[in-house]
Protein backbone atom coordinates (compact mmCIF):
# COMPACT_ATOMS: atom_id res chain seq x y z
CA UNK A 1 0.00 0.00 0.00
CA UNK A 2 1.47 3.37 -0.97
CA UNK A 3 1.50 6.40 1.33
CA UNK A 4 -1.13 8.02 -0.89
CA UNK A 5 -3.57 5.22 -0.11
CA UNK A 6 -3.56 5.66 3.64
CA UNK A 7 -3.73 8.60 6.01
CA UNK A 8 -3.75 9.20 9.72
CA UNK A 9 -6.51 11.58 10.74
CA UNK A 10 -5.85 13.28 14.06
CA UNK A 11 -9.10 14.58 15.45
CA UNK A 12 -12.41 13.12 14.31
CA UNK A 13 -14.74 16.02 14.95
CA UNK A 14 -16.89 17.41 12.14
CA UNK A 15 -13.96 18.39 9.91
CA UNK A 16 -11.91 15.24 10.46
CA UNK A 17 -14.96 13.03 9.97
CA UNK A 18 -15.96 14.65 6.68
CA UNK A 19 -12.42 14.54 5.29
CA UNK A 20 -12.10 10.89 6.32
CA UNK A 21 -15.37 9.97 4.62
CA UNK A 22 -14.38 11.70 1.38
CA UNK A 23 -10.99 10.00 1.22
CA UNK A 24 -12.47 6.63 2.14
CA UNK A 25 -14.78 6.89 -0.88
CA UNK A 26 -11.64 7.06 -2.99
CA UNK A 27 -10.25 3.93 -1.35
CA UNK A 28 -7.95 5.48 1.23
CA UNK A 29 -7.42 3.55 4.44
CA UNK A 30 -8.13 5.98 7.28
CA UNK A 31 -6.23 5.47 10.52
CA UNK A 32 -7.94 7.48 13.24
CA UNK A 33 -5.85 9.06 15.98
CA UNK A 34 -7.61 10.24 19.11
CA UNK A 35 -6.35 11.82 22.29
CA UNK A 36 -5.66 8.38 23.76
CA UNK A 37 -5.16 6.01 20.83
CA UNK A 38 -3.40 5.57 17.52
CA UNK A 39 -0.31 7.59 18.32
CA UNK A 40 2.37 4.90 18.19
CA UNK A 41 2.07 4.14 14.47
CA UNK A 42 1.36 7.80 13.65
CA UNK A 43 4.74 8.75 15.15
CA UNK A 44 6.65 6.13 13.14
CA UNK A 45 9.08 8.21 11.08
CA UNK A 46 9.42 5.39 8.53
CA UNK A 47 5.74 5.67 7.56
CA UNK A 48 5.33 8.27 4.80
CA UNK A 49 1.54 8.47 5.05
CA UNK A 50 -0.01 11.92 5.48
CA UNK A 51 -1.02 12.96 8.98
CA UNK A 52 -4.13 15.11 8.61
CA UNK A 53 -4.43 17.27 11.72
CA UNK A 54 -8.06 18.27 12.20
CA UNK A 55 -8.08 19.38 15.83
CA UNK A 56 -9.26 22.77 17.06
CA UNK A 57 -6.78 25.65 17.12
CA UNK A 58 -6.28 25.51 20.87
CA UNK A 59 -5.38 21.82 20.65
CA UNK A 60 -2.90 22.21 17.80
CA UNK A 61 0.26 22.93 19.78
CA UNK A 62 -0.06 19.72 21.78
CA UNK A 63 -0.25 17.78 18.50
CA UNK A 64 2.67 19.62 16.92
CA UNK A 65 4.80 18.97 20.00
CA UNK A 66 4.44 15.21 19.48
CA UNK A 67 5.99 15.21 16.01
CA UNK A 68 9.73 15.67 15.44
CA UNK A 69 10.74 18.34 12.95
CA UNK A 70 11.79 15.66 10.46
CA UNK A 71 8.13 14.64 10.06
CA UNK A 72 6.79 18.13 9.31
CA UNK A 73 6.52 17.36 5.60
CA UNK A 74 3.98 14.65 6.42
CA UNK A 75 1.64 16.95 8.34
CA UNK A 76 -1.49 18.40 6.75
CA UNK A 77 -2.96 21.21 8.86
CA UNK A 78 -6.58 22.12 8.08
CA UNK A 79 -7.05 24.86 10.67
CA UNK A 80 -8.17 28.13 9.10
CA UNK A 81 -6.64 30.66 11.47
CA UNK A 82 -3.39 32.61 11.33
CA UNK A 83 -1.44 29.74 12.85
CA UNK A 84 1.96 31.40 12.70
CA UNK A 85 0.77 34.14 15.07
CA UNK A 86 0.74 31.57 17.86
CA UNK A 87 2.95 28.72 16.70
CA UNK A 88 5.68 30.49 14.72
CA UNK A 89 7.26 29.00 11.61
CA UNK A 90 5.48 25.73 10.81
CA UNK A 91 8.13 24.38 8.46
CA UNK A 92 7.29 22.30 5.36
CA UNK A 93 3.76 21.36 6.38
CA UNK A 94 0.90 21.16 3.89
CA UNK A 95 -1.93 23.59 4.62
CA UNK A 96 -5.60 23.28 3.75
CA UNK A 97 -8.25 25.98 4.15
CA UNK A 98 -11.59 24.33 4.78
CA UNK A 99 -14.56 25.82 2.92
CA UNK A 100 -17.33 23.52 4.02
CA UNK A 101 -19.77 23.68 6.92
CA UNK A 102 -20.69 20.57 8.84
CA UNK A 103 -22.96 20.49 11.85
CA UNK A 104 -24.35 17.01 12.52
CA UNK A 105 -26.63 16.28 9.53
CA UNK A 106 -26.09 19.67 7.88
CA UNK A 107 -23.26 19.62 5.34
CA UNK A 108 -22.55 22.18 2.65
CA UNK A 109 -19.50 22.64 0.46
CA UNK A 110 -19.22 26.40 0.05
CA UNK A 111 -16.48 26.49 -2.59
CA UNK A 112 -13.28 24.55 -3.32
CA UNK A 113 -10.97 24.26 -0.31
CA UNK A 114 -7.45 25.36 -1.30
CA UNK A 115 -4.42 23.22 -0.38
CA UNK A 116 -0.75 24.14 -0.62
CA UNK A 117 2.33 22.02 -0.01
CA UNK A 118 3.92 18.73 -1.00
CA UNK A 119 0.82 16.65 -0.20
CA UNK A 120 -1.69 19.10 -1.66
CA UNK A 121 -2.17 17.61 -5.10
CA UNK A 122 -2.85 14.02 -4.05
CA UNK A 123 -5.23 15.06 -1.29
CA UNK A 124 -7.13 17.72 -3.23
CA UNK A 125 -7.75 15.43 -6.17
CA UNK A 126 -9.16 12.61 -4.11
CA UNK A 127 -11.19 14.93 -1.88
CA UNK A 128 -12.87 16.25 -5.02
CA UNK A 129 -13.66 12.74 -6.18
CA UNK A 130 -14.95 11.95 -2.71
CA UNK A 131 -17.44 14.82 -2.66
CA UNK A 132 -15.51 17.72 -1.11
CA UNK A 133 -14.45 20.29 -3.70
CA UNK A 134 -10.76 21.11 -3.28
CA UNK A 135 -7.97 22.62 -5.33
CA UNK A 136 -4.21 22.90 -5.29
CA UNK A 137 -2.68 26.37 -5.08
CA UNK A 138 0.96 25.91 -6.07
CA UNK A 139 2.08 29.53 -5.83
CA UNK A 140 3.07 30.38 -2.26
CA UNK A 141 2.13 34.06 -2.43
CA UNK A 142 -1.30 33.30 -3.85
CA UNK A 143 -1.93 30.73 -1.15
CA UNK A 144 -1.01 33.32 1.47
CA UNK A 145 -3.61 35.65 -0.04
CA UNK A 146 -6.16 32.84 0.10
CA UNK A 147 -5.16 32.19 3.71
CA UNK A 148 -5.73 35.83 4.63
CA UNK A 149 -9.09 35.86 2.88
CA UNK A 150 -10.16 32.78 4.84
CA UNK A 151 -8.74 34.29 8.02
CA UNK A 152 -10.91 37.37 7.53
CA UNK A 153 -13.86 35.09 6.73
CA UNK A 154 -13.47 33.47 10.13
CA UNK A 155 -12.83 36.79 11.86
CA UNK A 156 -16.25 37.92 10.61
CA UNK A 157 -18.23 34.69 11.04
CA UNK A 158 -17.53 34.66 14.74
CA UNK A 159 -16.66 37.58 16.97
CA UNK A 160 -18.77 40.37 15.40
CA UNK A 161 -21.88 38.18 15.47
CA UNK A 162 -21.32 37.45 19.14
CA UNK A 163 -20.74 41.11 20.03
CA UNK A 164 -23.86 42.31 18.20
CA UNK A 165 -25.87 39.20 19.18
CA UNK A 166 -27.10 38.63 15.63
CA UNK A 167 -26.98 35.86 13.05
CA UNK A 168 -24.78 36.13 9.98
CA UNK A 169 -27.58 37.18 7.63
CA UNK A 170 -28.55 40.06 9.90
CA UNK A 171 -24.96 41.16 10.30
CA UNK A 172 -24.29 41.21 6.56
CA UNK A 173 -27.45 43.26 5.98
CA UNK A 174 -27.19 45.75 8.85
CA UNK A 175 -23.49 46.20 9.57
CA UNK A 176 -22.08 46.79 6.09
CA UNK A 177 -19.83 49.69 7.10
CA UNK A 178 -18.30 47.73 9.97
CA UNK A 179 -17.78 44.69 7.75
CA UNK A 180 -16.01 46.71 5.09
CA UNK A 181 -13.81 48.48 7.65
CA UNK A 182 -12.93 45.24 9.42
CA UNK A 183 -11.99 43.58 6.14
CA UNK A 184 -9.93 46.55 4.98
CA UNK A 185 -7.85 46.91 8.16
CA UNK A 186 -7.45 43.13 8.43
CA UNK A 187 -6.25 42.76 4.83
CA UNK A 188 -3.69 45.52 5.30
CA UNK A 189 -2.42 44.19 8.64
CA UNK A 190 -2.21 40.53 7.59
CA UNK A 191 -0.82 41.46 4.18
CA UNK A 192 2.01 43.35 5.86
CA UNK A 193 2.71 40.38 8.15
CA UNK A 194 2.86 37.83 5.34
CA UNK A 195 4.42 40.08 2.70
CA UNK A 196 1.59 40.05 0.17
CA UNK A 197 -0.95 42.57 -1.06
CA UNK A 198 -4.68 42.14 -1.31
CA UNK A 199 -7.79 44.23 -0.82
CA UNK A 200 -10.39 43.93 1.88
CA UNK A 201 -12.95 43.92 -0.92
CA UNK A 202 -11.65 40.55 -2.12
CA UNK A 203 -12.36 39.08 1.30
CA UNK A 204 -15.84 40.61 1.49
CA UNK A 205 -16.76 39.33 -1.97
CA UNK A 206 -15.60 35.82 -1.03
CA UNK A 207 -17.55 35.96 2.20
CA UNK A 208 -20.77 37.02 0.53
CA UNK A 209 -20.32 34.50 -2.28
CA UNK A 210 -19.90 31.55 0.09
CA UNK A 211 -22.45 32.21 2.83
CA UNK A 212 -25.79 32.42 1.01
CA UNK A 213 -26.99 29.31 2.88
CA UNK A 214 -25.48 30.26 6.23
CA UNK A 215 -27.58 33.25 7.26
CA UNK A 216 -28.73 31.35 10.36
CA UNK A 217 -25.20 30.93 11.74
CA UNK A 218 -24.50 32.65 15.05
CA UNK A 219 -20.96 33.48 16.05
CA UNK A 220 -18.90 33.13 19.17
CA UNK A 221 -15.84 34.62 20.82
CA UNK A 222 -13.59 31.65 20.11
CA UNK A 223 -10.07 31.04 18.82
CA UNK A 224 -9.38 34.77 19.14
CA UNK A 225 -5.55 34.48 19.32
CA UNK A 226 -5.63 32.85 15.88
CA UNK A 227 -8.25 35.20 14.41
CA UNK A 228 -9.13 38.77 15.44
CA UNK A 229 -6.43 38.80 18.11
CA UNK A 230 -3.82 37.85 15.52
CA UNK A 231 -5.02 40.63 13.21
CA UNK A 232 -4.68 43.17 16.02
CA UNK A 233 -1.17 41.92 16.73
CA UNK A 234 -0.19 42.19 13.06
CA UNK A 235 -1.45 45.76 13.02
CA UNK A 236 0.64 46.72 16.03
CA UNK A 237 3.72 45.02 14.62
CA UNK A 238 3.47 46.91 11.32
CA UNK A 239 2.03 50.23 12.49
CA UNK A 240 -1.41 49.64 10.95
CA UNK A 241 -4.44 50.68 12.99
CA UNK A 242 -7.05 47.98 13.59
CA UNK A 243 -9.80 49.90 15.45
CA UNK A 244 -12.67 47.59 14.50
CA UNK A 245 -10.90 44.45 15.63
CA UNK A 246 -9.73 46.23 18.78
CA UNK A 247 -13.23 47.37 19.68
CA UNK A 248 -14.76 43.96 19.10
CA UNK A 249 -12.05 42.22 21.10
CA UNK A 250 -12.46 44.59 24.03
CA UNK A 251 -16.22 44.04 23.95
CA UNK A 252 -15.67 40.42 25.00
CA UNK A 253 -12.88 41.17 27.46
CA UNK A 254 -9.95 40.27 25.21
CA UNK A 255 -7.15 42.83 25.41
CA UNK A 256 -5.81 43.44 21.87
CA UNK A 257 -2.54 44.73 23.34
CA UNK A 258 -1.68 41.29 24.72
CA UNK A 259 0.35 39.29 22.16
CA UNK A 260 -1.49 36.43 20.48
CA UNK A 261 -1.06 33.14 22.27
CA UNK A 262 -0.34 34.75 25.64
Amino acid sequence: MSSRESAYVIGLGEVGRRLSEALAIRGWTIRPVTRDSGWEPALDANDRSPRIVAVREEQLQAVLDRFPAVMADRLVLVQNGFLEAVHGDLGPVTRGLVYFTSKKDFFRVLCPSPFHGTLAQSLAGDLCEGGIAAETVADRAEFLREMIVKGIWNAVVGLPLAVHDVDLGTYLARHVDELDALADESARAAGAEYGVRLSGERAVLKLRATTSELGWVRGGAKALPWRNGALARFGRTHGIATPVNDRLLRAVGHDPDIPSGS
